[in-house]
């Protein structure tokens, strides 16, 4: 039975970043236009497989706007993901002292604490996000649709991501 609540805490705690990675792609895009005069549209005509649902009028307007798309998405996913990897790290109750958690509540600034439990759940999911990125941006690459600058942006905040949740995850089971 813990199994199984793990993994529902584990996909209750994936919606955030699911829907964050989505809104950035998306939000990516209107990014794109005020770099260009890029022109696209919303219908169940697509051009990206990352990206349902966005047609672009201009065809050459594909490659720029989804390369601006994925450099801003892969900028929040180091900003969120590394925060959220920070306060797993060391911002984690089951780690502080007891004297370090006292001056947090103290400073009304306890909601930065996380337990440990919650923190490894939420890693996972961050991780989960990141891979999907990689892979989503894998695709684009190979079809031609990203530019290999900025795929190598996506690949390198996937890597100094995994690494984070590694050094998470082996400081969590070292601890138990």
């Amino acid at each position: 039975m813990v199994g199984r609540s793990s993994l529902v805490k584990t996909l209750d705690e994936f919606i955030l970043p699911f829907v964050l990675l989505v809104a950035a792609r998306y939000l990516g895009f209107f990014i794109a236009i005020f770099i260009a005069p890029i022109q696209f549209e919303f219908s169940l005509k697509s051009d990206l497989m990352s990206a349902p649902f966005v047609h672009f009028i201009k065809i050459d307007d594909l490659f720029l706007a989804n390369s601006v798309s994925w450099l801003f998405t892969a900028a929040i996913l180091g900003i969120v993901f590394g925060f959220v990897a920070f306060r797993s790290l060391h911002l984690n109750e089951d780690w502080l002292h007891p004297k370090e958690t006292a001056a947090f509540h103290k400073k009304n600034i306890s909601h930065l604490l996380v337990s440990g439990e919650e923190a490894t759940h939420q890693v996972i999911a961050w991780s989960l996000a990141t891979l999907l990125a990689l892979n989503l941006s894998v695709v684009d690459l190979w079809l031609g649709n990203l530019s290999t600058l900025m795929f190598g942006i996506v690949v390198s905040v996937s890597a100094l991501l995994t690494v984070l949740y590694i050094l998470s995850l082996t400081r969590e089971v070292g601890s138990r």
